[in-house]
């Protein structure tokens, strides 16, 4: 039962990540349109930010006890204040971007960055943290690895899904980004649980 609760937090975690890319491209859509390189940026965003959080959270899966746990901390605290930032702020730092900028792909750039890159980083740097979690209870590298981001993906897809032909139709893209700062509290801290628990557990 432990473990399929974990393996609910990583879907979880999957559909935050991908979820909150379509609604990104809603909260972008009134000041630059939906055009291909407005996708194209956004996409870019994203997946620079899964990089550098896998890279990040790898390096954090193989610190000492301690200190592993205040970077956990901290690259929780830090996705959900940036997220808070993205919901409580977002559609007027969209606004003032478009006004500093004249041409349309840098502007577009600089929003993905202020709104998107940290917060997302911050979510990405768990995955690794979760296969180092099954590997140490057992379960073989490759196949931890596989499970983990096996698992995950199925919770991007939900999350596409789910947030395009369910939620953004039926609600505010601004109170959705606090229904995801919302999800991201209660998600994280049950991963931190998760992951600071001993692997004799």
């Amino acid at each position: 039962m432990p473990l399929f609760a974990f393996y609910v937090t990583v879907v979880i975690l999957g559909i935050l990540s991908m979820g909150f890319q379509m609604l990104g491209s809603r909260l972008l859509s009134p000041h630059f349109g939906s055009a291909i390189d407005v996708w194209a940026c956004l996409i870019s965003t994203f997946l620079a930010a899964f990089s550098i959080g896998s890279m990040v959270g790898g390096a954090i899966s193989n610190l000492a006890t301690a200190p592993r746990r205040r970077s956990q901390f901290a690259c929780a605290v830090t996705a959900v204040v940036s997220l808070a930032v993205t919901a409580g702020f977002g559609r007027g730092l969209v606004g003032q971007i478009e006004i500093a900028f004249t041409a349309v792909l840098p502007g577009v750039l600089a929003s993905c960055l202020a709104l998107f890159f940290v917060p997302v980083t911050a979510l990405s740097t768990f995955s690794p943290q979760c296969v180092q979690f099954l590997a140490q209870r057992g379960v073989a590298p490759g196949n931890a690895s596989g499970l983990v981001y096996g698992v995950s993906t199925l919770g991007n897809i939900a999350g596409v899904m789910l947030t395009t032909f369910v939620l953004i139709p039926n609600f505010r893209v601004s109170t959705l980004l606090y229904v995801w700062l919302a999800v991201a509290l209660l998600n994280l801290a049950a991963l931190l649980r998760f992951l600071r628990a001993p692997a004799s557990s």
